[in-house]
């Protein structure tokens, strides 16, 4: 069963994760609603031009892995902090990857880091990548955010006839993800850095 969170406890978690690949990771799930594998697939050329340039939240264009389906969806400044603070050291070119773990290092770190968070638990691990990916869902829905917005962001199927409604540009989309989704997907604790 996957845990409930709350974005509070979000933050707690991703405090007491000890490696800045693992934070950033963690955070930038929660902030781009990203499955991990559409997350480890990502390459430093989708985010080094507004990354260098200092621009948030940084749009990621992107198709997913899994379904072939074009979307966008992006970072926002708590995400964008975590990155920078993991990239600092790393000089990266354009074709690496960002995260250059596979899944299973992921799988098994978060399930190590959860048993630390929350005590032991049997079997599959609440405290999932999986489970932050539908944080993202739950706390948009949560604040009222349009549920095409939503599916949009998580890079999910539109019906034909919606397709229409979510033409909309880059910068514009932006501007929705900041003035209705960022605030929702920060914890508490870091909104006053923002």
């Amino acid at each position: 069963k996957k845990h409930p969170w709350i974005i509070e406890e979000v933050g707690k978690f991703v405090d007491i994760i000890d490696k800045p690949i693992y934070k950033s990771v963690a955070a930038s799930i929660v902030q781009s609603g990203l499955s991990l594998s559409d997350l480890l697939a990502l390459r430093y050329v989708d985010i080094r031009e507004e990354f260098e340039n200092g621009i948030t939240p940084i749009c990621l264009s992107l198709t997913r892995k899994k379904t072939g389906i074009a979307f966008i969806t992006f970072l926002g400044n708590w995400s964008v902090r975590l990155l920078k603070d993991y990239l600092a050291n790393l000089k990266l070119d354009d074709e690496a990857p960002i995260y250059d773990v596979s899944s299973r290092a992921a799988h098994a770190y978060f399930h190590k880091t959860a048993q630390r968070f929350a005590g032991n638990f049997k079997g599959r691990n609440p405290y999932s990548p999986h489970s932050l990916r539908a944080a993202f869902r739950t706390f948009l829905s949560d604040h009222k955010v349009d549920p095409l917005y939503i599916e949009y962001w998580m890079g999910h199927a539109m019906p034909e006839q919606q397709s229409a409604y979510i033409n909309k540009s880059q910068e514009s989309w932006r501007q929705t993800y900041k003035e209705q989704a960022e605030l929702w997907l920060t914890p508490p604790q870091y909104q006053k850095s923002v």
